[in-house]
């Protein structure tokens, strides 16, 4: 019964996180009067459809996600074409309505959780005895608001700067009692971790949450999220982060069933749905600015071609245009079958 209840949670968080991001598409580009052939939601077999005016609405199956088809796709009537023939920044805003509808679900999960639970602030719980954080006079209760210029609203954020310290010294700016103070520490190297650490323990949770405050660590929690998917991406690039790390909806599937175990041990019905409202705000984000990134056959991608188009004054030809796509298509199913094989691979080894 336990399985079935993770694989219908991690059905329901993919397909909603696709949805929204295909209906923020699809919302834009009739919007801008761009005709959609069809919109789909989930795969494999249809259950009904439907046509409305242009559109044919079509529920599937598996509740996997979603699409939205425009009215380009066939080739032969490009001249006809709406989306075509529409302004570039009428196109511009229709590509990015994809990643922008997921990062407003992540903010809306994340403001219920917030609103809920609270969210844990920058304030330390204490410092590991003898440490670097230790000697430099760091103690609990201290709230770190800078950390090597960068501001800090919660601990997770610290978190993720120390993630990959390589022994260099930091600037850690907190305070203390109403009054700001600012110290230098270098972190030392814990052979039992095999990593550079600070000794610095945080955070304390903060549940006495206004509307206000709610709103206002809902946008922090985003934005967290996404600087974690840029880090992470410059962790790969530098080498401190190993391809190997990479998942995919396998991995993200084993990561659903983890977090399930942990939050029903810890605390109940609630913790679970709050643990998996949280997940789903983490992978909405990160599936936005994924998107965003400028290769082609992604959102991004698709956003660099319509800026050569506009800088240019003219679109390029549908025969390098194609060729670009093409080439987008091959790299990403090339990487979904190594996170797919990652996926496996750590699932055999568990």
């Amino acid at each position: 019964m336990s399985f079935v209840i993770k694989l219908i949670l991690a059905i329901l968080i993919f397909g909603v996180l696709v949805i929204s991001h295909e209906f923020g598409h699809f919302l834009i580009a009739k919007a801008n009067g761009i005709a959609v052939n069809e919109f789909w939601i989930g795969f494999g077999p249809k259950i009904f459809s439907f046509r409305k005016n242009e559109t044919l609405y079509r529920i599937n199956l598996l509740p996997l996600g979603g699409g939205c088809l425009f009215d380009n796709a066939d080739i032969e009537h490009l001249e006809e074409s709406t989306y075509r023939n529409a302004p570039v920044y009428a196109r511009m805003a229709t590509v990015l309505a994809g990643p922008f509808f997921n990062f407003i679900l992540a903010f809306v999960l994340a403001l219920f959780v917030v609103g809920t639970d609270g969210y844990p602030t920058a304030k330390l719980l204490g410092v590991t005895p003898g440490s670097p954080a230790e000697e430099a006079g760091l103690a609990a209760g201290d709230e770190i608001v800078r950390f090597n210029g960068s501001r800090i609203h919660m601990f997770s954020e610290v978190t993720m700067l120390t993630m990959f310290a390589d022994g260099s010294e930091s600037v850690i700016e907190f305070e203390r009692d109403h009054e700001r103070y600012q110290v230098k520490l270098k972190p030392a190297y814990n052979e039992e971790y095999g990593r550079y650490m600070f000794g610095i323990i945080g955070g304390d949770y903060d549940e006495n949450i206004t509307p206000l405050k709610s709103i206002r660590y809902a946008y922090y929690y985003v934005i967290y999220e996404v600087k974690s998917v840029v880090n992470s991406l410059k962790w790969l690039v530098i080498g401190k982060l190993s391809a190997k790390e990479l998942s995919g909806p396998i991995g993200m599937a084993t990561i659903v069933s983890d977090e399930y175990d942990y939050a029903k041990e810890a605390g109940g019905t609630l913790a679970v749905v709050l643990t998996m409202l949280s997940l789903g705000s983490l992978l909405s984000a990160n599936l936005g600015a994924m998107n965003l990134l400028p290769v082609p056959g992604l959102d991004g991608g698709k956003l660099l071609l319509l800026i050569v188009e506009a800088v240019r004054r003219k679109p390029l030809s549908t025969k390098m245009e194609g060729a670009i796509n093409l080439f987008g298509v091959v790299l990403l199913l090339g990487l979904m079958a190594f996170v797919m094989y990652n996926d496996i691979a750590r699932i055999i080894q568990r």
